[in-house]
């Protein structure tokens, strides 16, 4: 399973394409990645991005067999 952080950026339209790309570059440096843009009052953009990880999920049920399979086991001659 993956498990996913979101954030947002903001950007003014004014300032030029330069500014949202090298943000956008610095942010997918740290694992970011841009998922929408929308338009925000006609001059602003807002910027979606996600980063995930892999999380491990513990398999519950195959600890619980593991254990009940120790505890019914015939070991050493018991």
């Amino acid at each position: 399973m993956i498990v996913y952080e979101h954030t947002y950026v903001i950007f003014d339209v004014r300032k030029g394409p330069k500014v949202m790309k090298e943000t956008l570059n610095t942010f997918g440096e740290d694992g970011w990645q841009l998922c929408s843009i929308i338009n925000v009052g006609g001059e602003k953009l807002c910027a979606f991005l996600k980063r995930g990880e892999a999380a491990e999920i513990e398999d519950k049920s195959a600890e619980e067999k593991t254990e009940l399979m120790n505890i019914w086991s015939d070991k050493n001659g018991e």
